[in-house]
């Protein structure tokens, strides 16, 4: 499992240590990268029959999922196919300047003081979040995680994206599963760590440590939070 390096702490060597492990969108910025992403290749890319068809793959993926017609991690699956054909170079670019004039401006102070906490108590701070790999880079240098889970994209021998996730999209049960084997790997006890999100197709990710906690939640998650006991921490 490759882990983060050099500018960012990490306490690997602790025996039977304790992480937190934070979604990102809506739990960590006021916003959805990929969203934000999106308004982005709509305001600025050339309108071509491939780009219109992409759009329209998106916009149709999004109504299904707001319907509950098809999972989040598949409306994830068909959004990835709007960066076939973009280098590695010019996706790393978009990233950067989403977070130099969005992004930076919608981190959760609470959220953040609350990361900060638990990295003071000497916790493990990890990322566990859908969103693909350039659009969370920018963020790192602010949270300075110990490990970031996340969609990593594929590309062909050329350097273009294929339009697919390599080992899949980072949502559902692919989270509690990184979280497992992040806690077996690093002797974390996940009976004692934490983990924080705002949407109910996290309930699982949530569930798999012993103090979740839920930050600005969807109505659904709010009501399974009230069901289960669990806190409920609304930031603005």
């Amino acid at each position: 499992m490759q882990k983060l390096t050099g500018q960012y702490e990490n306490h690997f060597q602790n025996q039977d240590c304790l992480a937190a492990f934070f979604d990102v969108d809506h739990t960590l910025i006021q916003g959805d990268t990929q969203a934000l992403e999106a308004r982005h290749f709509m305001a600025n890319d050339r309108l071509s029959s491939q780009y219109i068809r992409n759009i329209a793959l998106v916009l149709a993926a999004l109504a299904l999922y707001r319907t509950g017609r098809i999972s989040l991690a598949r409306q994830n699956e068909i959004y990835l196919k709007i960066y076939k054909g973009r280098t590695e170079t010019n996706l790393a670019e978009t990233g950067r300047g989403l977070y130099n004039r969005v992004v930076s401006r919608l981190f959760f102070p609470g959220v953040l003081a609350l990361l900060e906490a638990h990295r003071s108590k000497g916790d493990l701070i990890v990322l566990v979040s859908a969103s693909t790999r350039h659009l969370l880079a920018p963020l790192l240098p602010v949270l300075k995680p110990d490990h970031l889970f996340c969609t990593d994209l594929e590309f062909d021998g050329n350097g273009r994206a294929t339009g697919r996730a390599i080992d899949g999209i980072c949502a559902q049960e692919k989270k509690p599963a990184v979280v497992r084997a992040f806690a077996a790997e690093h002797g974390v006890d996940l009976r004692a760590s934490f983990a924080y999100s705002d949407h109910h197709s996290d309930i699982s990710f949530l569930s798999s440590v012993g103090q979740p906690a839920v930050v600005n939640p969807t109505p659904k998650m709010a009501a399974h939070a009230r069901k289960m006991g669990w806190p409920v921490n609304p930031f603005d």
